[in-house]
């Protein structure tokens, strides 16, 4: 985490130095001189987490507050450990999968221009003049979480929400999908547990294999379950 804090503070001092060169060598004074608010038409710096991208306006939460910032073809694009360069927005889509969507979630640095906010807090918009993503750390492919279920589907219901609570008395949501599968083979919602004939329902002791960033998906979908044949006497552990 705190390597991540580091790599978007220095990336955003770069981009405001990168974005400050034209204005220094400029000939003349500028035309049109800033007015209103401190931050009103001023280039700003912004690094933060998006959260929508709506017809090519990108939402970013920031600890400044949120920013809207609109992306131009004439906006320079880069994605770290992707693309060593600068490049267009064609280019950039393209590392990203070919949908500009892809950026939900991502932590991102901007440069913008023409900013214009109520005050120091935001919300702010302005026209993105440099835009930075920065590469997901890698993540395991699966990722397993054990415990006892606590809420799942009504019913025989084959779809919906499963949540467990974990050893340490965490609560983790999951997505139940027609591709879930169920181990031992032939259990499922509805069938019977590994242990007692009893109805898979809350109480089961199961572990849970998904795929993903909870990052980014608050709700991960249910790769698979595995339902255990017996749980702890205690669950969760109480704290030493």
């Amino acid at each position: 985490m705190r390597s991540l804090r580091f790599i978007c503070v220095f990336a955003l001092v770069a981009l405001l130095v990168l974005g400050s060169v034209g204005t220094v060598f400029a000939k003349g004074q500028p035309a049109d001189v800033p007015k209103g608010p401190k931050f009103q038409g001023e280039k700003q710096g912004f690094c933060g987490n998006v959260t929508v991208v709506v017809d090519g306006n990108v939402t970013i939460i920031t600890d400044k507050g949120n920013v809207t910032v609109t992306l131009t073809d004439d906006t320079r694009y880069k994605i770290t450990k992707v693309m060593n360069k600068w490049g267009s927005y064609d280019e950039f889509v393209s590392k990203l999968g070919g949908n500009i969507t892809a950026l939900e979630g991502m932590k991102v640095v901007v440069l913008a221009g023409n900013v214009t906010g109520t005050d120091p807090g935001g919300p702010f918009t302005g026209v993105a003049l440099k835009f930075m993503a920065l590469s997901r750390p890698a993540t395991p492919l699966y990722a397993h979480r054990t415990g006892v279920v606590t809420a799942k589907p009504e019913g025989n219901a084959t779809t919906g929400n499963i949540t467990i609570i974990d050893v340490h008395g965490a609560f983790h949501t999951f997505a139940i999908t027609s591709d879930t599968y169920y181990r031992p083979m032939g259990m499922g919602l509805g069938n019977i547990t590994a242990d007692a004939n009893e109805p898979y329902d809350s109480g089961t002791f199961v572990t849970v294999v998904t795929t993903g960033d909870p990052k980014v998906e608050p709700v991960l979908p249910a790769k698979a379950i595995v339902l255990h044949a017996s749980r702890p006497e205690v669950w969760p552990k109480p704290l030493p």
